[in-house]
């Protein structure tokens, strides 16, 4: 399918402009997955890399069928359906299950070892770490992840971080894949505003904001804009995204801007993201160990405002 053919895409609950200067289709880069210069050239041309077809197959069908098990189980896939179709039940759920994804080995396998550590091997050309939380999320439907960075999530550590994400299903646009915003890694006034944000600070010479803080709760929820398209607009960048497939994998630094399209089916869309580095670099405290802090009580930082 073709942007030209593409149904009216949304996010937000907005329309996304379908011209070819707003939207367009990621760049396939499954050609140089075994050319670590060529991969560098694209990840900081493009701001992102999207290899189909990377992973295998069989394995990410292993792993969505121990995982949508898993969510039957606790409730959140239909009672009586097959877990594999995703078809989402009544009970209301936080959408980022760490333990759930902790929990499946056939998930951890895949994330962590094989094909998935080798490519970042391969792009940092030294010794890899992740991090030891697992973003494993089901989408309902509805809306989608607001437009945001990863920096101001993950931020006290090296900059030199990639995010993948990896769709645990088939996801054609109705449920509502990852959107990236094309070369927004490269906006300076981003970098020096946004970009250097941290949603876990406070001011702690304020009494509200203490008291949020401690309840581990945010003032700031990170996103940099509620409205895609208005986003877009401003920055003049395309909204660029695919149908996905078990075995795709997109992976881009922590400075591009992203979301997904709403989900506008009638079922779950699985899928995770997760973090790798250079085991050199310093990681960002609050995503290590075995139970990392994440964005917790202990995690805040408090600032004099």
């Amino acid at each position: 399918m073709t942007i030209s053919t593409f149904p009216p895409l949304r996010a937000q609950e907005r329309t996304l402009d379908a011209a070819p200067e707003a939207l367009g289709q990621l760049r396939r880069s499954a050609d140089a997955a075994d050319d670590a210069d060529e991969l560098l050239r694209r990840l900081d041309d493009d701001g992102y890399l999207y290899l189909p077809g990377y992973l295998d197959r069989d394995e990410v069908l292993t792993a969505r069928l121990d995982l949508m098990t898993r969510l039957q189980a606790d409730g959140l896939v239909q009672p009586g359906t097959d877990p594999m179709d995703g078809i989402p039940s009544d009970e209301s759920y936080r959408g980022i299950l760490h333990t759930t994804a902790k929990a499946s080995a056939p998930l951890q396998r895949l994330l962590y070892a094989g094909r998935t550590a080798a490519l970042y091997e391969r792009i940092f050309g030294e010794r890899v770490r992740h991090f030891d939380f697992t973003w494993l999320r089901a989408v309902r439907p509805g809306r989608g992840t607001p437009p945001h960075g990863d920096s101001v999530f993950m931020n006290r550590g090296t900059p030199r971080l990639l995010t993948a994400w990896v769709p645990l299903g088939d996801v054609d646009l109705r449920l509502g894949g990852l959107i990236v915003l094309e070369r927004s890694h490269r906006v300076d006034r981003l970098r020096r505003d946004y970009h250097t944000r941290d949603v876990d600070t406070y001011c702690e010479n304020d009494e509200e904001s203490t008291a949020t803080a401690r309840a581990g709760a945010w003032e700031w929820n990170g996103y940099i804009s509620p409205d895609p398209v208005q986003l877009r607009d401003d920055l003049g960048l395309r909204w660029l995204t695919a149908e996905f497939a078990m075995g795709d994998l997109v992976t881009f630094p922590m400075y591009t801007l992203h979301g997904s399209l709403d989900n506008t089916s009638d079922r779950l869309r699985l899928s995770c993201d997760i973090r790798y580095q250079r085991a050199s670099e310093p990681a960002d405290p609050r995503w290590i160990g075995a139970n990392p802090t994440a964005h917790g009580a202990e995690s805040k930082r408090g600032l004099i405002c």
